[in-house]
């Protein structure tokens, strides 16, 4: 990350949140519920995924909504999986419970980066954190008909968690790729090694980007 000035661009499901695509939805139809299940129907029916004479006024009617839409949900969710690439940050440095749970107790390091107010809420988004994570139905059936819809649904699955993650005051950020290199659109400004980390080893990491830290008014400290 130092030398190149790059992220790692994960997959959703490297992440450590267990919970990150368990979520409710509320099936509770709006005004445009039946036009988005028609359009979906259309779409679907020539599949094994609905009946060929299913319509939408039946499915409401006879509060199959829930029922029919299984497949669908889980085409997103996979597709969200397959095709999301993300990169964890936080706005804070200083939080014990973040240098336990991703700094190895002390044994690791925190790398600093600023990045430009412009592209907060644009390519780096903060996570909403909510007392239980609910999308309407909608949001998925925009999504599988609309592929310019689907990346706004995958990215407000991946920028809401629950509150119990609140105190990590996490950002976010979202890429069409994933499991690749991605040069940093800020720069590194500081690195933070543990209080555990050994003499030894601060030595020698140290030594391998001292001089491109110098020479890129980086710091380097040792808790």
């Amino acid at each position: 990350m130092v030398l190149k000035n790059t992220i790692w661009c994960a997959k959703p499901d490297s992440l450590n949140d267990d919970d990150e695509f368990k979520f409710k939805l509320d099936y509770k139809p709006s005004s445009f519920t039946s036009a988005l299940l028609t359009q979906v129907i259309m779409k679907y029916r020539t599949t094994n995924y609905l009946p060929l004479l299913l319509s939408a006024s039946f499915v409401l009617e006879h509060n199959k909504l829930e029922e029919i839409t299984i497949p669908i949900i889980d085409d997103v969710i996979n597709n969200c999986r397959n095709t999301i690439g993300i990169v964890s940050f936080s706005i804070t440095k200083t939080d014990n419970n973040l240098w336990n749970e991703y700094g190895g107790k002390g044994n690791g390091v925190c790398i600093e980066i600023n990045i430009p107010d412009s592209l907060i809420n644009k390519s780096y988004w903060p996570v909403h954190y909510v007392p239980e994570k609910i999308f309407h139905i909608d949001s998925f059936l925009e999504s599988s008909i609309f592929k310019d819809r689907a990346y706004n649904t995958y990215r407000n699955i991946l920028l809401t968690k629950t509150k119990r993650w609140e105190q990590e005051e996490e950002i976010r950020f979202i890429a069409n790729r994933q499991e690749v290199n991605l040069i940093l659109d800020g720069y590194i400004s500081e690195i933070t090694f543990g209080t555990h980390v050994q003499t030894d080893t601060l030595r020698q990491v140290e030594g391998n980007i001292i001089n491109h830290c110098n020479a890129n008014n980086i710091k380097i400290i040792k808790l």
